[in-house]
């Protein structure tokens, strides 16, 4: 966020006194100014939990870009331990059972990098349907393999495997130690 300070003209034959006093009332906006800009810097370093990706731009006629990828129930641009208790029980609720005090794997950067990357090659494939992978993340967080189960298009099924295969993950913890775990990720492809 940007400040002006733009002075405005004025009466040029003013006081010392009332200079003085301005000067001080400057030194004190400044302050004041600095204060408000280091609290709005700290604020921006934690941003605001997004759960969609917006198109670049627009439709024809519109000023309103509509949603690339929607749908999520966690912050996609959050890691996992910058997830709330309820969010990281609803990442919980994607396995059969996880024991308490265990982790699932899950992407280091969050889910958005991800989805922005299968939502480009969306972009380019244009494929209609399902697609449910299923990603074996290895006690280091690395992705070994990747399986699909049901595919819109064979194009589309390497290119979301790749991308996983790419991701470096926060590796899963069981019994207090990093464990191999598996990772889903589910799309529904459509073109509008």
């Amino acid at each position: 966020m940007l400040v002006y300070l733009q002075p405005r003209a004025g009466n040029l034959h003013v006081s010392q006194h009332v200079t003085n006093m301005a000067y001080h009332r400057f030194a004190a906006v400044l302050l004041g100014t600095g204060a408000l800009l280091a609290h709005l810097d700290c604020m921006a370093q934690t941003s605001n939990p997004e759960y969609s990706i917006k198109f670049e731009n627009p439709p024809i006629g519109s000023h309103i870009r509509r949603d690339a990828v929607r749908g999520s129930p966690i912050p996609i641009n959050r890691s996992y331990h910058e997830l709330t208790p309820e969010q990281r029980a609803s990442v919980h609720r994607w396995y059969e059972s996880i024991a308490p005090g265990d982790e699932p794997p899950f992407p280091l950067d969050g889910l958005k990098p991800v989805h922005d990357a299968v939502r480009k090659g969306q972009a380019k494939l244009l494929v209609t349907g399902e697609l449910f992978l299923i990603a074996t993340v290895e006690a280091n967080g690395v992705v070994a393999q990747v399986k699909a189960i049901g595919s819109p298009s064979p194009e589309m099924t390497k290119f979301a495997s790749t991308v996983l295969l790419l991701t470096k993950f926060k590796p899963a913890v069981c019994a207090g130690r990093p464990c191999k775990m598996d990772f889903p990720l589910w799309y529904s492809f459509r073109v509008e």
